[in-house]
Parts: structure tokens; C-alpha cells; sequence
């Protein structure tokens, strides 16, 4: 599906806040996390994203874009891994997204929504590192 076919985020399911459960989370070789809060928020054609948490080793982390479905790399701030981000909105629940760091890929992610809203899993493979490993975080309302 193109992204000019495709349907933009509903944002009743994606707008608010998203916690992380760690324990229904499986962690690859970039480390666990060992809290996350994520708010979204699409408006004006566009999703916005402000994440904050502690990484594996208890350092503040937090990452923030705005970006439209539109697949166009927009600046991404706070990430270690990626200074721009670019959108495709699958469907109302599903985003694709791919980090890249100075123009290089680093992690390619796919989000979705679960059909009750309840439920949001982040499905993140880390381009650049060896055997690309893959994690699948879980966070919910």
C-alpha cells in the first residue's frame, strides 16, 4: 500500500499517554528499558511523538518528532540511535517508521494498536547492529 493510499492514525486510539510494561516485553541485545512513557498525539496531518523513560541502567532517556504519514524524514531530538524518522500510517492502527542517523538507516519499527485500544506493541529491529536484533515492547493506557 502506498502512503498516498493509505489511512492516517485514528487518533481516538493513538492520542494520550502509552506506559510501558517491561515484564510483557521481549528485549534484544540494545538492552531492556526499565521505564517508558510515550504520548501521542495526531493532529494537523501530523503525529507527534514525546517519549521519556530510563534506560536499562537507570539514565533519563527521551526522544520527540512530528512527522506526517506521508514517508517524508523529518528531525527526530533525544535519540541516541537517530537524528530523523519518517512515517508510513499502514492503517488507522498500524504506523511503520524508519530511524535513521546521519542519513544511515539504524532501526526500522512497526506500531500498532490493538483492535480495543487497549494495547500498543512496538516492534523495533536495530538496523546497524550485529544480527539486527529485534524487540517487541508492550505498553498499554
Amino acid at each position: 500500500m502506498s502512503a498516498a493510499n493509505a489511512s492516517p492514525p485514528d487518533g481516538k486510539l493513538w492520542n494520550g499517554t502509552w506506559h510501558l510494561n517491561a515484564k510483557a516485553s521481549k528485549w534484544g541485545a540494545a538492552g531492556k528499558e526499565m521505564s517508558e512513557t510515550r504520548i501521542y498525539d495526531f493532529s494537523g496531518g501530523k503525529l507527534s511523538l514525546k517519549s521519556s523513560g530510563k534506560n536499562g541502567k537507570g539514565k533519563d532517556m527521551s526522544l520527540a518528532y512530528s512527522a506526517g504519514c506521508d514517508g517524508k524524514t523529518v528531525p527526530m531530538t533525544g535519540s541516541p540511535n537517530a537524528d530523523s524518522v519518517s512515517l508510513t500510517c499502514v492503517s488507522g492502527r498500524e504506523i511503520r517508521a524508519t530511524s535513521s542517523l546521519k542519513g544511515k538507516t539504524t532501526v526500522k519499527s512497526v506500531a500498532t494498536i490493538s483492535a480495543d485500544g487497549k494495547q500498543l506493541t512496538l516492534k523495533r529491529t536495530y538496523v546497524g547492529m550485529k544480527g539486527a536484533p529485534t524487540e517487541v515492547l508492550v505498553f498499554t493506557r
